[in-house]
């Protein structure tokens, strides 16, 4: 509280105690009670809403995304009494209906059935009284140069945003993504570190897209600086860990913190 106070003191800005939450985790009922009356904020409860999001760590189940369908509906359904034609109605399913669910996609993990009912606003805003069952949805969101109308498929277009974390990770230049790298990585590379553990479930399944990452990306040497000799999947798409196994990394001596610089001498490969 001397804290907040102090912060009151030098930008002006007061908190509001009906609007202020405390949350407690293995507290007792007494400490709670001495805490809530010394600070005449709210007892908060798990899970809340941040920035428009969930904040949980448990996997994400239907209820907790109700708000996006239901958002997504009630925006559809606004536009349902407006005279569109189809290339308007098309329009804004691609450029508001689908991208009012990115911040979601990029985020978490959606659920499948979530997808689907994403999905059922977008086909029956598009097609109206329309016969629905001349084109199959799968036909739909395929590029226009293969007969499609260019609307994104849900499914892919959450696991692609899910990908750009990844690449945050491994690129290291966001907080998120060095916090990660301190707290998360800090016993593991990131294409080692297991999927078990105490890790939330968003996290898991970031972990469990690598291979698809590694379908997708190329590693440059250059000068060897940049990435683990072992772990990384430099070598054609695959790390040498997995190509080999752990017996190599002790026949070079070289350690598991090894980089790719390290076999490098004056531009040409000098293995141990």
């Amino acid at each position: 509280m001397k804290g907040l106070d102090k912060c009151r003191e030098a930008s002006g800005l007061t908190v509001s105690t009906c609007k202020s939450y405390v949350f407690f985790c293995n507290t007792n009922l007494h400490q709670k009670s001495d805490i809530l009356l010394r600070v005449q904020f709210q007892e908060g409860k798990l899970p809340v809403t941040y920035l428009g999001l969930p904040l949980i760590t448990k996997r994400l189940s239907k209820v907790d995304c109700n708000p996006l369908v239901e958002r997504i509906l009630a925006r559809a359904n606004s536009w349902v009494s407006k005279a569109l034609s189809f290339a308007g109605g098309l329009q804004l399913v691609k450029s508001t209906l689908v991208s009012m669910q990115t911040h979601w996609c990029s985020i978490f993990l959606l659920p499948v059935p979530i997808l689907k009912a994403c999905e059922k606003v977008l086909r029956e805003f598009l097609w109206g009284g329309r016969d629905r069952n001349k084109v199959k949805w799968k036909e739909v969101c395929k590029p226009l140069k293969e007969g499609g109308l260019g609307i994104k498929d849900m499914k892919t277009w959450n696991k692609t945003l899910l990908l750009k974390q990844i690449w945050q990770v491994l690129v290291d230049q966001s907080l998120w993504a060095k916090w990660c790298h301190a707290y998360l990585l800090s016993r593991h590379n990131f294409w080692t570190a297991p999927v078990r553990g105490i890790m939330s479930w968003s996290w898991r399944q970031t972990l469990r897209l690598r291979s698809l990452a590694k379908e997708h990306l190329i590693y440059q040497c250059g000068n060897g600086e940049l990435f683990s000799l072992w772990y990384e999947p430099w070598v054609q798409g695959e790390s040498i860990h997995a190509l080999y196994g752990h017996r190599v990394i002790y026949d070079t001596g070289l350690g598991k913190l090894a980089r790719v610089k390290d076999i490098i001498w004056e531009g040409e490969w000098c293995w141990p």
